[in-house]
């Protein structure tokens, strides 16, 4: 009778098709959704605020919809954001991001955020009124779990109790960790230990690791703090250490404003990890990305998109483009004095938000003019009295730009040097053991009955049951065939 029973679930499976299937994901960061109501009238102390910001910020909705739209048309089964959602944490602006995820959620595509420095409320959470601002109302901790409960918040989370860290399976097999790096890019022990204890648990488990945080994982190019202060997590060493060591691979990052991804390894060089910086949603080119994670979770493919265009502004990549080196140039003006230094500055940092400088014509040609017209900016009494004050050397400056254009991550170390592609990569994921996946091809399918069954009649031996164990009751019969259908049905 048994025997019949087998028969019949071994033919039956031979009707059902090899499960192919992969999970789609997409990752947006720094959207930095600014309401328009916060702007009552627009006039100086709104003109002014904008002109002090490389941000798009009067673009901010029009982008943040033209997302939703382009995530409506990829239909991904995930959408992650790494933070800095609105533009300083305005319960308004917050309340726009929530109405856009809520349309993606009614059609099935689920959400999960983290916070930015910028989310929780900052000094420059304003009302716009004329040549007047007043403070706006802002989401505290608790306000962002209870408003994102459906986006990583929620009762099917497991959070860590001192921050809005959290871990899920939103895809059976795949635990994202979300990270919380807090304002200024800190981790506690504490939270590091729970989400290390979370990654090790899920590998022990059989199932891939996902991680995504605010600040980078590590420095993407030599002297990047000296650019933007918190540039990555603070002792990023040790983090970048206990993370690759818990089997994390890939941690998904932003509040850098540039699409550069970094591979870096742990102390004793056995496990690597990369660090996917996504490029701001509202600073040119208004990135986003593209992931698809294959059957057996073993690669995770890497692709890159950009807002070009509005409803309003059909030739927005060019406006965006143009107003990043406006403002870069003014705030490097603001801190070397010097037009020809502030120009290789704002082009080279539009070269990394783009990504893949080391094949950029126009990183190319900053290196060149820089290292021509190097000399007669060192004999600058006045750039050299400000770069000295912003704490650098000009053999710093020289790394800086190298490492910068060259796209060479751990320029000054060259045991972990490397160059990695920005925009796209496939990323081999730890080789985990598939409940299921008896005959260890890497899929769950009409194989593994076949072997199970022949196993089972004693045709074929298995030296750990555990492997072909499906229902977990310490013993190989029928009921482990059922659950193997059953497990491989559900997939379709």
């Amino acid at each position: 009778m048994i025997r019949k029973k087998i028969v019949f679930f071994a033919l039956l499976m031979c009707m059902v098709s090899s499960i192919k299937a992969q999970i789609k994901m997409m990752v947006l960061s720094d959207t930095h959704v600014m309401s328009k109501q916060l702007i009552v009238n627009d006039g100086t102390a709104w003109q002014t605020a904008l002109s002090n910001d490389r941000k798009l910020l009067d673009y901010s909705q029009e982008i943040f919809d033209a997302l939703i739209d382009t995530v409506l048309v990829h239909k991904p089964d995930l959408l992650l954001i790494t933070g800095d959602l609105t533009k300083d944490g305005e319960l308004l602006s917050h309340q726009y991001v929530v109405a856009g995820l809520d349309k993606l959620r009614e059609v099935g595509i689920n959400t999960y955020v983290i916070p930015g420095n910028h989310d929780l409320g900052t000094s420059n959470a304003l009302v716009f009124d004329g040549d007047n601002t007043s403070k706006a109302e802002v989401v505290s901790a608790t306000d962002f779990a209870k408003m994102y409960s459906n986006y990583g918040y929620g009762a099917y989370s497991t959070r860590e109790s001192t921050t809005l860290t959290y871990a899920c399976e939103p895809m059976k097999g795949v635990v994202l960790i979300g990270i919380d790096s807090g304002t200024n890019g800190s981790l506690s022990e504490t939270t590091l230990n729970w989400v290390c204890g979370q990654a090790e648990k899920a590998k022990e488990q059989g199932k891939q690791v996902v991680a995504m945080m605010h600040h980078a994982l590590v420095p993407h190019f030599v002297g990047v703090n000296k650019v933007v202060s918190s540039a990555h997590v603070k002792n990023y060493e040790n983090v970048r250490n206990r993370l690759a060591n818990s089997g994390v691979r890939v941690v998904f990052t932003g509040h850098f404003h540039a699409s550069d991804i970094a591979k870096d390894y742990n102390a004793d060089f056995t496990e690597h990890i990369y660090d996917v910086s996504t490029g701001s949603a509202v600073s040119y080119p208004c990135d986003f990305r593209e992931l698809s994670l294959n059957m057996d979770r073993s690669q995770l493919a890497i692709t890159s998109g950009h807002i070009k265009s509005l409803e309003n502004d059909a030739n927005f990549s060019k406006t965006a483009k143009d107003r990043l080196h406006a403002s870069l140039k003014k705030i490097a003006n603001g801190k070397v004095n010097n037009d020809m230094l502030a120009d290789f500055i704002s082009i080279s940092l539009a070269c990394h938000a783009e990504g893949n400088e080391d094949e950029s014509k126009d990183a190319r040609n900053v290196l060149i003019m820089y290292n021509f017209g190097k000399a007669s900016m060192v004999s600058n009494a006045t750039v050299n009295s400000n770069i000295a004050r912003m704490g650098l050397t000009w053999n710093d400056i020289d790394a800086t730009f190298n490492s910068m254009l060259k796209n060479i991550s751990s320029y000054d170390d060259e045991e972990r040097q490397s160059v990695t592609n920005d925009l796209i990569l496939t990323i081999d994921m730890p080789h985990l053991k598939i409940k299921g996946d008896i005959d260890q091809n890497g899929e769950v399918d009409i194989t593994d009955v076949v072997a199970l069954v022949n196993i089972i009649l004693g045709k074929n031996s298995i030296e750990n049951i555990k492997e072909a164990d499906v229902d977990d009751n310490g013993v190989l019969n029928i009921s482990d065939v059922s659950a193997l259908v059953n497990m491989i049905l559900k997939k379709q």
